[in-house]
């Protein structure tokens, strides 16, 4: 029987289900791998983590020089693993033909050109020290593979194979419980690098690789993306197909034991190239107070809504500081945090926005760039300022409110530009009315903030939006019970929306992915202690899912990370007298709606 995947335990069924069957013809290739180290000129796009260790859960190690790549687990768990050792993507003969798929987003801003790209696979049992690897082909689609993409480059016959060599790793089960495999050597990962000629040169977008690998008649498997402590990363999707790229399913590991929930995978491929133009700025990165691209752990301290707040801000990975800025950040009645980049140095400045009277209430600007205060009357009681942010692309941060209609009237976004707006008067936009909830970010990906709206029709959520390339559009998205959050979470260069759901002691993520147009769902926190404080705090440009602990004992207050190719981590920070109770309040949670 041809396997088309290989798992430690075949506790149920195939973890790949496709509804359509086709006939397989004959497809013939030719070549030889060869024993040269293949030297890519430069790795722009790397999907993710294979590599495990040195050590093996089990605490054995690995051939002198190599590494393992162990199915994972969750932290924690004693009952549960993945069981999924690699995917069929591969040709037999005349008898097997899968492919398989995985995505990557070029940004807004940037083009990218393709010269190889780089997979993994292991063929079972082999003992050779050259790979067997003879034959690859490439395919890279516009989309998803027959779901609106169409073959941009590449087929499905031609032999692409420019180099096979020795990755340093060996494909394991995981030692640890309940099955506690004894790791072995008998799957040496080879990598496998594939020629892209002509190179191909891509604008913004996203794209999908499709691959298949020819070992001979003992075919060969993908290892899966890796990660320790976890059985799975957020927006995880790949596919594979089992008749030749007819039709295609996710790709996924069914866990062990037969109980244990589905994970989709992903695969661990790498382009090799070279990228121009300039990129915008992330639109994943908040909270970013040294510039070095990823999102700082801080939290505002406040006794009370009128006495002094102090920011306590842990750099990620480097020192902690304390600055008094503000009242009463976090509690109702005290100043507003609004933390963003208004001096365009590439750091987030310190900032909050005092309610008041009109020609009273004003942003309290610390600007990193040379330390001085920037003090802008703006807004009145009553104006919400979770809508800052750049509105005419200079990569600074404009002072912004959105103020609610009145009498079922007219709602109106009020900005400050530098730009569009020299002599510091104040630009508006009517849009939206009374009630609708406003959803700041840079939907199009044109370095501009957008206008959009989300209102409730019979406790669905309409949202309307007006961007300033794509124009006008509306559509259904989640429930007014629903918290609203934004970040790039695949890294294309324009905001994603999110829709938090509480699902008894469980936040269920619904997150709109703008490359796709798809929902990927997860599920992640406690809606009875958890902040929403969302980032890029591993600084691959994705916004990571992260939750703040609150009303934990002394010392044990902490942020929760699910990022997108490392280990959860979590780090201690801050304190709360009780469950979403200050004294701290997290200052990544600013904008969540």
């Amino acid at each position: 029987m041809t396997k088309f995947s290989e798992f430690r335990a075949s506790s149920r069924r195939s973890a790949f289900q496709i509804i359509a069957a086709v006939g397989l013809g004959a497809m013939l290739f030719s070549g030889m791998a060869i024993r040269v180290k293949a030297a890519p000129a430069a790795i722009i796009y790397d999907n993710g983590a294979l590599a495990t260790g040195a050590t093996s859960r089990s605490g054995v190690a690995s051939p002198a020089g190599s590494q393992w790549s162990e199915t994972s687990w969750d932290f924690g768990a004693t009952t549960v693993t993945n069981t999924l050792a690699g995917v069929g993507c591969q040709r037999i003969g005349a008898t097997t033909n899968n492919r398989c798929a995985d995505d990557f987003n070029v940004p807004v801003g940037q083009t990218w050109t393709i010269n190889q790209v780089i997979v993994f696979v292991y063929q079972s049992g082999f003992a050779g020290l050259t790979s067997p690897v003879t034959a690859a082909n490439v395919r890279i689609f516009n989309g998803i593979p027959n779901a609106g993409g169409t073959v941009i480059f590449g087929d499905a016959t031609t032999n692409r194979l420019g180099a096979s060599t020795d990755s340093g790793l060996f494909r394991i089960f995981n030692s640890g419980p309940p099955l506690n495999s004894a790791p072995g050597t008998t799957r040496r990962i080879w990598q496998v690098n594939i020629t892209v000629s002509p190179a191909l040169v891509l604008t913004a977008g996203n794209y999908w690789v499709d691959f298949q690998v020819d070992a001979g008649a003992l075919g060969n498997f993908a290892p899966t993306n890796t990660i320790v402590g976890t059985r799975g990363a957020p927006f995880y999707n790949s596919l594979q197909s089992i008749n030749g790229g007819v039709a295609y399913a996710e790709s996924f590991d069914d866990g062990n034991p037969v109980a244990a929930p589905n994970i989709v995978n992903d695969f661990p491929f790498k382009l090799d190239g070279t990228i121009s133009g300039a990129p915008i700025a992330p639109r994943s990165r908040a909270l970013d107070f040294n510039g070095d691209n990823k999102t700082d752990y801080a939290v505002a301290r406040s006794a009370s809504a009128v006495t002094q707040s102090t920011w306590l801000i842990q750099t990620n990975g480097g020192p902690t500081s304390g600055v008094a800025w503000g009242n009463g950040v976090g509690f109702t009645g005290g100043d507003k945090a609004t933390p963003a980049d208004f001096d365009g140095d590439g750091k987030t400045d310190i900032a909050v926005w005092r309610p008041g009277a009109p020609t009273v209430a004003a942003f309290y600007i610390l600007n990193s760039s040379n330390s001085t205060v920037r003090i802008e009357t703006f807004g009145q009681i009553g104006d919400d300022v979770t809508v800052v942010g750049d509105y005419d692309g200079d990569e600074k941060a404009d002072p912004a409110v959105y103020r609610d209609g009145t009498g079922g009237g007219q709602s109106t976004f009020f900005y400050r530009g530098s730009v569009s707006n020299p002599s510091g008067n104040v630009s508006y936009v009517p849009f939206g009315i009374q009630g609708d909830i406003a959803v700041p970010g840079d939907f199009d990906g044109d370095k501009k903030f957008d206008f959009h709206v989300a209102r409730n029709a019979a406790g669905q959520l309409i949202h309307y939006r007006l961007a300033t390339t794509a124009g006008f559009s509306g559509f259904s998205y989640g429930l007014n019970t629903d918290k609203l959050v934004t970040g790039d979470f695949d890294a294309d260069g324009k905001t994603d929306i999110g829709a938090l759901r509480i699902n008894g002691s469980n936040y269920d993520w619904y997150i709109l992915r703008s490359a796709t147009n798809r929902i990927w769902i997860d599920r992640y926190g406690n809606p009875a202690t958890d902040y929403i404080t969302l980032g890029d705090y591993d600084g691959d440009n994705k916004t990571d899912i992260v939750v703040w602990r609150s009303g934990q004992p002394a010392d044990q207050t902490n942020f929760f990370l699910r990022n997108t190719f490392t280990s959860p981590l979590q780090n201690e920070w801050g304190q709360s007298a009780g469950p979403l109770t200050p004294p701290d309040y997290p200052l990544a949670t600013w904008n969540v709606k």
